[in-house]
């Protein structure tokens, strides 16, 4: 036996409590020579070659041609200009995976770390004819609402640029609006992809649960996550789903996704066809600012004059969709972040380079994380060591009610409409929806169709005191494409 074990005993009595068993059932010597021979064989892993990085260029962006900070790195990626995208430029959020480029997260905690594989997204973009033009600026780990959450630029609203662009996917939204590029992919865990739509005026695409892969992309929470697509129209929001949804081998998440022709849903589509449309209004998505629920409610009554058949319900259940999703979101972030970035529950190819930047620089640089992660963090280990455990199967629960409540609320609809965020886009100044009394608010027409795996679009439908309202519009979950249809439908006819 070896006289030097790499397992002390202290280190077995501490794995044994951990693991909740008494330290005096097991023999040291023989638990540290079996986990010796255990350490050898899964050592065999060393062998496997790692990627390497391309060689791409890019570059800082210049603040005269991004004066609203929608990027944190510029390059000009092009793999064919033939396919489906071709034409299109593509803006891809910091916390997606483009090969020889740093994807910070928003975090200066990950400034030089440059991933060696393209997120599966990003790849297809590429093969469908797209060009990549930047890294959009973000929120620190997709956690926005607040400028101390953009640790490198500030990002600004286009049509004020004393007010907030809508988090975390800020500058994805900002880059559409803007004209820097004519798609962007962003991030939504609980409407980060719909409040920079909403708030910048763009169309915003949260797809159904599974849909897109995520493989390459840095989560918050696994069940809540989706990478969904903003965009100036209607059409290339469909374009752009219809070239990253699908199976991927490296995702189990997405086995059996069936990927509809969004394109063919959207296109030809005219005003007239409103009268093909039946809306449901849920009562439960208004109640927020009046200025906003009463621009919601003359789109859908221009919709109804078109020829829409309008039906006001209700939604059961839907008070419990809030708290499951808090629940969920920060029992799962702090359980990935606790494990270096690797979720031992998601059936996805994982970077093993990711989680050893996540190691080292929670190890050795955790003070330069800002505060509201911080925060974030430390709830979520609270729950963890407390009754989080608990709470989550209860909030699992709970998460059946409310996919079945909003499954009742569709039956006999083609989609629920309400206002996509509750208020338009806050000042920087004096304003936050970060805080404890306020963050449930903003959230609540918007999480709970992450809670719920339901596909969801926001359209720009009017303006309050010269800022964006968007309209929602969600559908049965696998029918993306009627979502997009009824944006469309209502881009016919608002021209």
């Amino acid at each position: 036996m070896d006289d030097d074990p790499s397992v002390t005993a202290d280190e077995i009595g501490d794995y044994a409590r951990r693991a909740r068993l008494d330290p005096d059932r097991f023999d040291p010597a023989e638990q540290a020579a079996a986990m010796a021979a255990q350490d050898d064989l899964i050592a065999e892993l060393d062998d496997l070659e790692a990627p390497t990085a391309p060689d791409r260029e890019h570059w800082e962006p210049e603040e005269g041609d991004d004066p609203n900070a929608a990027f944190l790195a510029r390059c000009d990626l092009q793999r064919t200009d033939d396919g489906p995208l071709a034409g299109l430029t593509v803006a891809v959020k910091d916390n997606i995976a483009v090969a020889g480029l740093p994807m910070t997260c928003g975090s200066p905690l990950f400034e030089a770390h440059v991933p060696a594989e393209d997120a599966t997204v990003v790849d297809r973009i590429l093969d469908a004819g797209g060009r990549i033009v930047g890294k959009a600026n973000m929120d620190e780990f997709a956690l926005g609402g607040d400028a101390a959450t953009m640790r490198f630029r500030l990002a600004r609203n286009p049509h004020d640029a004393d007010h907030q662009p809508g988090g975390s996917s800020a500058g994805s939204g900002v880059a559409v609006a803007d004209g820097l590029a004519d798609v962007a992919l962003g991030s939504d865990t609980g409407g980060s992809v719909r409040f920079p739509a909403s708030f910048c005026g763009v169309v915003g695409l949260k797809p159904s649960r599974g849909l897109v892969p995520l493989t390459g992309f840095v989560q918050f929470s696994k069940l809540n996550d989706e990478i969904g697509v903003l965009a100036g129209t209607v059409g290339e929001a469909a374009r752009t789903l219809e070239a990253i949804a699908g199976p991927d081998p490296r995702d189990a998440a997405t086995a059996g996704a069936s990927p509809e022709r969004y394109t063919d849903a959207v296109a030809g589509v005219d005003a007239d066809a409103a009268e093909t449309l039946t809306v449901g209004v849920a009562e439960e998505l208004f109640g927020g600012d009046t200025a906003v629920d009463e621009t919601v409610r003359a789109a859908v009554d221009d919709l109804a004059a078109a020829g829409a058949t309008v039906r006001e319900l209700s939604i059961p259940n839907f008070e419990y969709a809030i708290p499951a999703w808090w629940a969920i979101a920060m029992t799962e972030v702090a359980a990935y972040v606790e494990r270096n970035g690797t979720n031992f529950w998601q059936r996805s190819v994982t970077d093993p380079a990711f989680a050893a930047a996540v190691d080292e620089a929670l190890a050795e640089r955790s003070d330069e994380l800002g505060d509201y992660p911080a925060d974030a963090f430390l709830y979520g280990q609270h729950l963890l060591a407390g009754d989080g455990p608990e709470y989550y199967a209860r909030a699992q629960r709970a998460r059946e009610l409310v996919t079945a409540g909003v499954a009742e609320a569709l039956d006999g609809v083609d989609v629920l409409a309400g206002p996509t965020t509750p208020m338009v886009a806050p000042t920087w100044e004096g304003e936050s929806y970060l805080e404890d009394s306020t963050l449930d608010e903003a959230v609540r027409t918007t999480g709970p169709f992450n809670l719920t795996g339901n596909p969801a679009v926001s359209v720009p439908c009017g303006t309050n005191d010269g800022l964006p309202v968007g309209l929602q519009f969600v559908a049965p979950r696998g029918a993306d494409a009627t979502a997009l249809r009824a944006a469309a439908i209502w881009e016919a006819v608002d021209r």
